[in-house]
This record gives structure tokens, C-alpha cells and sequence, in this order.
């Protein structure tokens, strides 16, 4: 295996993570608190890591489903949080205040040159986008990215498991895509 610490085999942060992370701060900003979170799809471990110091929660659960991930999110996390390899939510059985998503969303067509099966698995759309948002279900509140690139219809699989869009906490515009950071609510 090959030095995850070195984000060799992981997702470096750029745009959608820096979005997400701005995004936490106008929650944190507006008065939001949480006391359990999990990050859904950790990769590098920045998003568990700035939602930790931002909101000090009594629980933080970082989940991929790439061991490469894993490990980088427990190294940058310094083993203070529970770092778990699964499938989304998979291996998880409780409930949280807050579930931190940013998925992929590469249309599963592309090919990643030179790639193994984790970056792939990690990176690419496919069903893993849809895997994450349907798995946020365990999460009161869920603040998540979603990209024009997209194949998903993110807002319907929201919909669909019960929640309803609070409101959109930013947005940019880039060269050939609009992300976005939505946050929803579980209905009553």
C-alpha cells in the first residue's frame, strides 16, 4: 500500500472542499451546533478535521471506503476521531446531528488513467454519489455538495429519504461546472 499520509492515492482537497469548508463556517457563524457528526466519504480527513475544531463535537465518525482514505483521515485526525473503512454507512448503527457530504460526482464513464480499483471506487459517480445521499438518512441534518457535473438528481434522493432543503449555503461558479453547498433537514 502506498503512503496515504502523502494523499498520493487521495482526493486533494480543491474547490468543492474549500466550498464545503466555508460552508461550515457560515453554520458555525449563524449559531449552529452539533454534538455527533460523521463525514460520509472522508478522503483526505480535511472536512472530519475542520468540523472538529469548528464545532467540538462530543462524537466525530469519518467513513470511506477506500483504506487509502482511511488512513490519511486517521493520521490527520491523530487517532481523535473514530475512523471506520466502509461501504457509505454501511458498518454504522446510530444517529447523528450532523452528516458531512461531499460526494463524488466524476461521471462513472471517464476512465482514471493508471488508477487502482480504491481510487476509482472512491472517485468516480456511479452509484457511490447516490450511496452517500441515501445513507446521510442516519443524520438529523445534512450539509452536502452538489455539482452541476453531477448525474444524480441529489435534491429528488433527498426528497425521497425524508428531508427537505433548509436552504443553499453557497455556491461558485467554476470554468465548466456551478457547485454548491445545500444543507436539509429530516422532516418531522
Amino acid at each position: 500500500m502506498k503512503d496515504a499520509s502523502k494523499n498520493e492515492m487521495v482526493y486533494t482537497p480543491s474547490d468543492d472542499s474549500f466550498l464545503m469548508i466555508e460552508a461550515m463556517k457560515v453554520l458555525k457563524s449563524k449559531g449552529y451546533s452539533y454534538e455527533k457528526i460523521i463525514d460520509l466519504g472522508s478522503g483526505s480527513g480535511v472536512l472530519s478535521l475542520v468540523a472538529k475544531k469548528l464545532f467540538n463535537p462530543k462524537i466525530l465518525v469519518s467513513v470511506d471506503v477506500s483504506p487509502y482514505a482511511v488512513y490519511s483521515t486517521y493520521r490527520l485526525l491523530k487517532g481523535e476521531s473514530l475512523v471506520l473503512r466502509c461501504d457509505a454507512a454501511t458498518c454504522v448503527n446510530a444517529s447523528f446531528d450532523l452528516a458531512i457530504i461531499n460526494p463524488p460526482y466524476i461521471p462513472s464513464t471517464d476512465r482514471l488513467a493508471g488508477s487502482d480499483r480504491w481510487l476509482v471506487l472512491s472517485w468516480q459517480e456511479g452509484k457511490n454519489h447516490e450511496k452517500l445521499c441515501t445513507s446521510s438518512k442516519i443524520a438529523e441534518n445534512v450539509l452536502i455538495l452538489k455539482s452541476t457535473l453531477s448525474s444524480l438528481d441529489q435534491d429528488r434522493c433527498m426528497k425521497r429519504i425524508g428531508y427537505e432543503k433548509r436552504e443553499k449555503v453557497l455556491e461558485k461558479r467554476l470554468f465548466m461546472e456551478i457547485i454548491e453547498v445545500n444543507y436539509w433537514v429530516k422532516r418531522s
